[in-house]
């Protein structure tokens, strides 16, 4: 076993891994490093070529700035950017803004890269920057991750290429929150200014341009010849075919149909014997959970929610949801930087007993009856419910699924308020930052929040957004952590593997922990 790898078991078992998690986290990171090596030991990057790749979902719409739904973002990375970005390793990196300096705690003065252009040729400048703020910030624009700049004060042109930025309070995450690219990507000030859905619109200044959008079928993208980053992209067209079923994305790979396809464990066993084709693992922020309405009964009861989370079997969920391929998490991914809670301090063993006897003190010593809502378009959100519910039995709580198309279940669970749903099941993906998994789901003051409020876990949170010490910020966030584990207004399962398929004639793609595929731009395909 190679020094990096045991340094990195040594430090994942500290933080309360057991081993054999920690060799499955350290294997999936040692093939992650390896990867890079392995693309420079190849030929030179070759241009040219078309690269197919399956989408597992279809984007509801492809405007940033209005959506919260993840094969949203999937489907306008490529096309548009921000002030940062971050790298495989989550690294913030410069994007649009070429430097930045902070002459006090409240402002930051970003440089803005000069001669970038827009996709129809325009000049890309500081009044673009300026529009970004107006749009999000007006109420009218309903933006959910508007929370992620709520320190944002004003934003200012002081000249073409010079914006100032003045915060409201000192803002820790805000560097990163521009690199999540969730609400954060720069469009031209012209469309930035229509204040419409932009829909199946998108212009931007990345390394590809939208040329279809057909609706649950494809997205298609042609090479931006203009792209800042010269040397960039490698392949002259993307596309990204929309296949929902699983055995779909097997047989088109197998078939050289499509070079890329994201799998489940189960979907990527069927490939182990196919020589031309590459399977690849890797630890991700993929944070699946399900969410109790706290602002209904009886889940406006903390006894109840606690008497939920005590009765749950998490290892069998993630068995049977993924067939293992996972790790157990605190609120903050397992794995995140230094941001996550030792899997050993999480109170997570069962307790059924407890359990009955809280439902009791709640007036429940029968249980109850209840819905939980749940979106077959990701097979492991449907498997997870009915280990859920199975498990609820235990403690005389009967659960009815109710499977609703993913645009539906959005719309009732997420978009409409108020919400309409008992319990749900979702996912949280990568955030650069605990602020993005604490305050933009539970902080009652955000656009995003999922129908819980306490004066506590607010106070914690206010408290750690205005702070940039990092240690003070990871006692607050542990603190955070600790209240939300107590007040339960979510089960958290586990957090999944990132598993990712291609054809032997991809090069250069590597995976990133992010879960999202910020490697196309770099990925050629061999002649």
């Amino acid at each position: 076993m190679g020094k990096r790898l045991r340094e990195s078991l040594n430090h994942a078992t500290h933080r309360g891994l057991t081993r054999r998690q920690a060799l499955r986290l350290g294997a999936a990171g040692a093939a992650v490093l390896a990867a890079p090596r392995a693309a420079r030991a190849q030929a030179r990057p070759r241009s040219g070529g078309h690269l197919i790749a399956a989408q597992e979902l279809d984007p509801i719409s492809l405007d940033n700035h209005k959506t919260s739904n993840y094969s949203s973002v999937q489907g306008v990375e490529h096309i548009v950017e921000s002030l940062t970005q971050y790298d495989d390793k989550m690294n913030v990196l410069p994007a649009l803004a070429e430097s930045w300096r902070t002459p006090d705690p409240v402002t930051y003065v970003f440089n803005l890269r000069r001669g970038v252009t827009w996709h129809d040729g325009s000049e890309f400048t500081a009044d673009d920057v300026v529009a970004w703020w107006d749009r999000i910030s007006d109420p009218a624009t309903a933006a959910p991750y508007k929370g992620w700049f709520v320190a944002v004060d004003k934003v200012q042109a002081t000249d073409k290429h010079t914006v100032r930025m003045t915060l409201k309070n000192p803002f820790g995450p805000l560097l990163a929150s521009f690199a999540a690219l969730r609400g954060s990507a720069i469009i031209p000030r012209a469309l930035a200014q229509e204040r419409k859905d932009l829909g199946a619109r998108a212009v931007g200044t990345g390394p590809f341009k939208l040329s279809r959008f057909v609706p649950y079928d494809h997205l298609h993208y042609v090479k931006n010849d203009r792209y800042w980053d010269k040397a960039l992209p490698h392949v002259n067209e993307l596309t990204f075919k929309v296949m929902v079923e699983e055995d779909a994305r097997v047989a088109a790979l197998r078939a050289g149909q499509i070079h890329y396809a994201y799998l489940t464990g189960e979907g990527a066993a069927r490939l182990k014997d196919d020589r031309s084709v590459t399977v690849m693992r890797s630890p991700k922020a993929w944070l699946v959970i399900h969410v109790m309405n706290s602002t209904r009964k009886p889940f406006n009861d903390k006894r109840v929610r606690q008497a939920i989370a005590m009765a749950v079997d998490r290892q069998e969920v993630l068995q049977k949801a993924v067939f293992g391929e996972g790790t157990l998490s605190g609120p903050v991914p397992t794995g995140h930087t230094d941001w996550w809670m030792p899997l050993d301090k999480l109170p997570y063993k069962p307790d059924i007993a407890r359990a009955k006897q809280l439902l009791a003190e709640a007036g429940h010593p029968n249980g109850f009856e209840t819905t939980i809502k749940a979106s077959p378009q990701y097979p492991e959100f449907v498997s997870a419910s009915v280990v859920l519910q199975s498990q609820l039995k235990r403690i005389g709580i009967t659960a009815k699924i109710i499977q609703l198309e993913w645009g539906q279940f959005i719309k009732e669970t997420f978009s409409q308020r108020p919400a309409d749903y008992d319990m749900k099941v979702t996912a949280w993906t990568f955030y650069p930052d605990p602020h993005h998994y604490l305050y933009n789901w539970w902080h009652s003051k955000s656009p995003s929040n999922q129908d819980f409020k306490s004066a506590e876990l607010d106070a914690t949170l206010d408290r750690a957004m205005a702070s940039t010490d990092r240690e003070e910020r990871k006692r607050l966030y542990f603190q955070a952590q600790n209240i939300l584990l107590d007040e339960a207004p979510q089960i958290i399962w586990y957090t999944g593997n990132n598993i990712e398929a291609v054809r032997n004639e991809v090069k250069g793609y590597v995976q990133s922990y992010t879960g999202r595929r910020l490697a196309f731009k770099r990925t050629w395909l061999e002649a």
